[in-house]
């Protein structure tokens, strides 16, 4: 265990304390719901603002099915955004969710439900999950500014008051008797993160500003408070000098705060700690982080289903509309009399025909009936071919956490992995170890056959650098600093292409092939000479190996 020199016992009691009240937590969820005063059109209108909100988010447009509030589903990247609707009665619930993978050992729910009726009022539940093996802080990912918006523009509430995103400045006696009422209610929920003005006019200009910032970052866990300098002097006379807050400080006080509360669990932030760099900033994720626990520790209120309990429930109500649709469409195209009022023509004088021969018919039913045995085979095996897909899908994701969490543990991954020794062996290597991250084409494997490069050991780590380090940092938004020299390869580097760039037709799709790893800068000799022409497939999220281990030849060959 890791020893910690502290000043004093108080010293050690705050961060005992500030461990308990500001450890993350795999799930938060809060909701609030509409007044029962608010508009009718109340129900689309949170819709609507959820859509703006989720479309700035991803920043791409939006299918025309979410826009008509349906199901719908969209992949961009790294992330994939799902929607559901399920309508019973005089009950409307409609939701969204959003699957991020923002590292490669990250992976972030948030889901969004809107529930409400004629009769109903409207709920709005907001959960963000972490799922990663190592989960951090899902605080960071809650989308404040979504319930913001939506309180900006309709009455929420929360716990029976109202849901506040603006800091409520406390500039009268009668607004500070109400403040102290509902500090000192014991049966208050929510947070009071409570700021003090500076007693130098030169520094108060900045607190409207950080007060904004802070409720905006709360929204929906805390409530934020201004006291003027005369109004700290009040709540001191009440809750006595160590439990209060003066002089340009902030301080969160926590559900269950009375007169006789210790002051260790309520945090305090003195103007001295504020006016250090970034010592804002770090307050308002401390507060953050208190005010989730809180929430976690308070219990859900106001609370819709999940997504995937909407989900489930629009499955098991469209199945049999589904089987009605399929059931009449059979029924009409085997009747003999339906299919005879539609196709046979107008009658017109002639003499009766002779009856036709059954076989004809026999033929047709057969026919109908093989077709139907077919099209019946194919769905099942559709249905276990895209069952197969997701299970490789969960299982590359799985693995990919599993490498980061090396990754975090200071491990490396691939450090078992052992290289080839000849370039025969060189394609089932790439397959074998490389798999998911990194695939040679057709050509790139054609090229590999009679290559005359001498060291496959520096191609073997030039492509694992690929699939490792460079595959990482393309998924987490790019590097600059790769660009140049390989670290841990000597002589090696990562550049474009320039004049021998070129276009690759790969998957159903034409690449342009503009980087290459190369080595040996001023020869030829296809001994000495190593180039890696490769391109990165943003839907398959891997490195395509173009062509290798030789200089393409162009105008100069």
């Amino acid at each position: 265990m890791s020893r910690q020199r502290v000043k004093s016992f108080d010293e050690l009691q705050r961060r005992q304390t500030g461990r308990r009240w500001e450890g993350g937590g795999r799930e938060l969820r809060v909701g609030a719901s509409v007044a029962p005063h608010a508009d009718r059109a109340s129900l689309r209108l949170c819709r609507d603002i959820v859509l703006r909100w989720l479309r700035d988010s991803l920043q791409e447009d939006l299918p025309r099915k979410a826009l008509r509030h349906r199901a719908f589903s969209l992949r961009t990247g790294t992330t994939v955004c799902k929607g559901a609707r399920v309508r019973a009665g005089d009950s409307d619930q409609w939701a969204v969710m959003i699957e991020r993978n923002p590292a490669p050992d990250r992976e972030i729910a948030s889901e969004i439900v809107v529930s409400g009726g004629p009769e109903r009022s409207v709920v709005i539940d907001i959960r963000v999950v972490d799922r990663s093996i190592a989960p951090g802080d899902v605080e960071r990912e809650y989308p404040a500014d979504l319930l913001a918006a939506l309180a900006a523009r309709l009455p929420l509430r929360q716990g029976g008051r109202r849901l506040a995103c603006e800091p409520v400045t406390v500039e009268s006696e009668e607004t500070m008797r109400g403040f102290l009422a509902l500090l000192l209610d014991s049966g208050r929920k929510t947070p009071f993160a409570v700021l003090t003005l500076p007693s130098d006019e030169a520094d108060r200009a900045a607190v409207g500003a950080y007060a904004h910032a802070l409720a905006r970052a709360v929204t929906g866990l805390a409530v934020v408070w201004v006291l003027p300098p005369a109004m700290t002097f009040r709540l001191t006379e009440r809750v006595t000098r160590h439990l209060s807050v003066f002089n340009g400080a902030w301080r969160l006080y926590m559900p269950g705060f009375g007169e006789g509360s210790s002051k260790s669990d309520h945090p305090l932030v003195l103007w001295d700690r504020l006016n250090e760099e970034g010592g804002h900033a770090r307050a308002i994720q401390r507060f953050l982080r208190a005010s989730a626990a809180a929430s976690r520790k308070g219990g859900g209120r106001d609370h819709a289903p999940s997504y995937a309990d909407l989900e489930r429930e629009a499955a098991r109500m469209t199945a049999p509309r589904g089987r009605l649709v399929s059931f009449l469409r059979r029924s009409m195209w085997r009747t003999p009399d339906r299919a005879a009022v539609v196709r046979e023509p107008p009658p017109v004088p002639a003499p009766v025909p002779a009856p036709e021969s059954p076989g004809p018919s026999r033929r047709l039913r057969a026919a109908r009936e093989s077709a139907t045995a077919r099209a019946k085979r194919y769905e099942r095996v559709k249905k276990r071919v895209v069952a197969v897909e997701q299970e490789r899908d969960e299982a590359v994701k799985r693995a990919e956490q599993l490498a980061g969490l090396v990754r975090v543990l200071g491990g490396d991954p691939d450090a078992a992995i052992p290289f080839p020794t000849t370039w025969a062996e060189f394609p089932a290597w790439c397959d074998e170890s490389l798999h998911g991250r990194l695939v040679l084409t057709g050509a790139a494997r054609r090229e590999l056959d009679g290559a005359r490069f001498a060291d496959v050991d520096l191609a073997a780590r030039c492509l694992n650098w690929l699939a490792g380090d460079y595959r990482t940092d393309r998924l987490n938004g790019g590097n600059a600093s790769l660009h140049g020299r390989i670290d841990g390869i000597e002589g090696a580097f990562n550049v474009p292409c320039g004049r021998d760039s070129f276009e690759h037709f790969w998957d159903g799709r034409r690449h342009t092939v503009n980087w290459h790893i190369k080595r040996g800068a001023n020869t030829r000799d296809p001994r000495r000479c190593l180039r890696i022409y490769y391109f990165w497939d943003d839907q398959a999220r891997q490195v395509v190996v173009a062509a290798m281990p030789g200089h393409r030849r162009n105008a100069l060959s």
